[in-house]
């Protein structure tokens, strides 16, 4: 499956990304935000790939103006859909490109799979997930020890979308 919007391409993975994917995943820049930070050798990476067969979670790889900056997810679990991303291009994390894909991650999520909700959860230490997440509407429900958990509702989305797409729009204008 592909999703595209402007510069902004999220294709489904394939075995050709899982190297690619582990590489990003094993780096310090992506893992230290992650909530599991041990080193994934290419055995582990080939039987997370083949898990996937056996769930509805989706994986897409982000391509912005075709080249691959990151990975996009959501995975089920049980009555949640719970979504996370990253970007590992860091010339690409304090733009407006985050924004794009999650405007178009979220469409997808909510008008054409009609989600009613998608929850993240954020280490404490993340500090601007929890701000890009929190102007996205995600609100806190859940605090642990090492991270809180968030849900974003389709009417906060919806809220939250109208002003996103008017500072794309302003964007690309």
């Amino acid at each position: 499956m592909i999703l595209k919007e402007n510069d902004i391409e999220l294709r489904s993975i394939t075995q050709d990304d899982i190297e690619l994917i582990r590489f990003w995943r094993n780096s310090d820049r992506v893992k230290i935000h992650m909530l599991t930070q041990e080193y994934i050798t290419p055995e582990q990476q080939k039987k997370w790939f083949a898990s996937l067969e056996k769930k509805d979670d989706e994986y897409f790889i982000i391509h912005q103006s075709n080249k691959p900056i990151g990975l996009i997810w959501f995975n089920e679990k049980g009555e949640h859909r719970e979504t996370g991303f990253y970007i590992y291009e860091t010339n690409q994390q304090n733009s407006v490109t985050p924004y794009k894909i999650v405007s178009l991650f979220h469409k997808y999520l909510f008008e054409e799979k009609k989600f009613p909700s998608l929850q993240c959860i954020i280490l404490h230490e993340n500090k601007r997930a929890l701000r890009f997440n929190t102007s996205l509407g995600y609100k806190l429900v859940q605090e642990a020890k090492e991270y809180n958990t968030f849900t974003l509702s389709y009417e906060d989305y919806k809220k939250n979308d109208a002003r996103i797409t008017k500072l794309l729009h302003k964007e690309n204008s």
